[in-house]
């Protein structure tokens, strides 16, 4: 890396700091980004870049501080284009910076939502967006980002933004690596170290300080190996590709595959979607693979089999006609017997979901989304939980049910979807990624504190409307937030003089999130949409799928699989080179 130029963001502690280290060992002149702010994001003002300069230069490296934030966006551009100014280029950036905040969905506050993906995500765009047009323009450049094992395989109950977040930064790398031009190359690191952030996690969950011991757990250092090879001339081949480091063996993370395809054309389409829950999708969700390559796993599809996915009396077909609240369970003449809160702008499409949910038993109100993905975070979230309560109130009975329709757009569908979409499109379409998130995370939190207060069961089903790069991003880190959320235990808040607290089916109440990414533009579509929801609302065994990554498509709904390890090698002491490089071309060549 001798003559190489790097920016390390974070870089005035933990992971960032062996980065910038390593990086300058190789021969690179580092500026060290940092601006001293707390774990949490309170501005503290320390100086840790100037720390770790002095580690550099004490080495015989060369290094400068930088102590301003990845959230500052002009900040951000004008430390670029100084870069370049006195050293020439800009080969390298490695993004480590990040905050991290620990309440659980119930009790975090807009402000965390909004801090944390303002540092991961919007942070990470500011460093993308001012770093890619040199790289571009000087036909050579390195990009690392940072995710985190909570956004991809695992979840974090103490941090569903951050999770979130990671799971964002994950899926813009995997959309924005191959469509950047021949000698740039964008991917990113998943690491695992005894760090500030897992030490105030593990804390946060109840560990015992005074037994808390991460010695054999690898640390920060350990971490700046596999950054250094992902950041060198030689690793160029590799782009948009998340690798998770354990020090000792590094990983090649799948993005969320698809693993079961369910056409949506036909006219038995809703009576094969209640058959194909509990035959197909929900072991596939169950395993995560398909279960499919040998014998058939169901006869022909023409009717629904009790307790399935098709409404009760419906034949297979929900909502074809009848009005909201005019049919009871068993499709019988009758008042509605549950209700269903449907938050969106889209008023045809929540007219078509009442229609599906009435032969399910089921009377809808409607909310309109607001300000809670746009503007003040802290007024949308306070609007969210204020509509879901008068939302419940005017029921007189109560809730059963949320669905949240709910996506921003940065660009058009035609242009996002257009094949060869280029980078500045994709970097563009993520503007709308943080409030889709900020909004579905707004109704999540409403949703946790009533079934708090009441004790009653809920189902929430988030849909984001996923045509644009964007917002493909946001419905990963929305089905992130569903995952964590349905790992959360939510305590209920007992009245005063209540004689105990139970769901709506008699049961002790509970939450259960649902996400769907609706990636078609074709108005044809909705109607599975709207069938597949409907069924996530309200049937029995639909409940296993609480969590999974839904996906509707032109002319089919899917079900994909987590994020996952494709491949682990285990390095057994070697250092990273040519052989780790010729087992991640093994492993890579299945996904294209």
């Amino acid at each position: 890396m001798r003559d190489r130029v790097a920016i390390v963001t974070g870089g005035g502690g933990g992971i960032g700091s062996a980065v910038s280290v390593e990086l300058a060992r190789r021969g690179a002149t580092v500026v060290v980004l940092d601006n001293g702010d707390s774990l949490s994001g309170e501005p503290l003002g320390e100086p840790t870049a100037e720390a770790t300069v002095r580690r550099i230069e004490a080495a015989g490296g060369r290094a400068v501080a930088a102590p301003i934030s990845v959230t500052d966006a002009a900040a951000v551009r004008g430390l670029v284009e100084e870069t370049v100014a006195r050293f020439g280029s800009l080969d390298i950036v490695v993004n480590t910076a990040g905050i991290l905040r620990f309440p659980r969905i119930a009790d975090a506050s807009a402000d965390d939502w909004a801090a944390v993906l303002g540092v991961h995500l919007g942070g990470y765009l500011n460093v993308l967006g001012a770093a890619l047009p040199r790289m571009t323009a000087a036909g050579y450049g390195r990009i690392v980002g940072v995710t985190s094992g909570v956004g991809l395989a695992r979840t974090s109950v103490d941090g569903p933004a951050y999770g979130g977040a990671k799971r964002a930064v994950a899926a813009l790398t995997w959309q924005l690596g191959p469509v950047l031009p021949a000698g740039v190359a964008v991917n990113a690191l998943s690491p695992i170290a005894a760090t500030r952030m897992v030490t105030e996690g593990l804390l946060a969950a109840g560990a015992d300080p005074r037994g808390l011991d991460l010695s054999a757990m690898p640390q920060p250092r350990h971490m700046a190996p596999a950054a250094a090879r992902l950041a060198s001339e030689r690793f160029g081949w590799c782009r948009g590709r998340v690798l998770f480091s354990a020090g000792s063996e590094l990983s090649l993370i799948a993005p969320p595959r698809l693993i079961e395809a369910v056409a949506t054309g036909g006219v038995g389409a809703a009576a094969a979607l209640g058959a194909l829950v509990p035959l197909v999708l929900a072991p596939a969700q169950a395993q995560q693979r398909s279960t499919g390559g040998s014998n058939p796993r169901s006869g022909p599809l023409t009717t629904a089999p009790p307790g399935s996915a098709a409404p009760p009396g419906s034949a297979g077909r929900p909502g074809s006609a009848a009005p909201p609240g005019s049919v009871g369970p068993g499709g019988s003449a009758g008042p509605a017997e549950r209700a269903c809160l449907v938050v969106g702008d889209d008023r045809a499409l929540t007219e078509r979901l009442t229609a599906a949910l009435a032969p399910w038993g089921y009377a809808t109100t409607a909310a309109p989304v607001g300000d809670t993905g746009t503007g003040d975070a802290a007024a949308g979230f306070a609007a969210a939980e204020h509509g879901l309560r008068r939302a419940a109130a005017n029921t007189g009975a109560g809730l059963d049910a949320v669905v949240v329709i709910h996506g921003a757009h940065g660009i058009s569908a035609d242009r996002a979807a257009a094949p060869g979409a280029d980078w500045r499109a994709i970097l563009d379409s993520h503007a709308g990624t943080a409030p889709t998130v900020l909004g579905h995370a707004a109704w999540a939190r409403a949703a946790a504190r009533y079934v708090a207060a009441t004790g009653r069961s809920l189902r929430v089903v988030h849909v984001v409307p996923a045509v644009t790069p964007g917002a493909r991003s946001a419905a990963q880190a929305v089905t992130q937030l569903a995952r964590s959320v349905n790992e959360t235990p939510i305590t209920p808040i007992t009245p005063a003089g209540s004689t105990g607290l139970t769901g709506s089916d008699g049961s002790g109440g509970g939450l259960a999130a649902f996400a769907v990414s609706a990636e078609s533009p074709h108005s044809a579509d909705r109607v599975p949409l709207v069938e597949l929801v409907a069924s996530l609302v309200a049937a029995p065994d639909t409940a296993s799928l609480a969590g999974a990554e839904l996906v509707v498509r032109p002319g089919w709904l899917g079900l994909r699989a987590h994020p996952a390890p494709a491949v682990t090698a285990s390095l057994a002491g070697a250092e990273l080179g040519p052989w780790t490089d010729d087992a991640l071309r093994d492993a890579i060549a299945p996904f294209g």
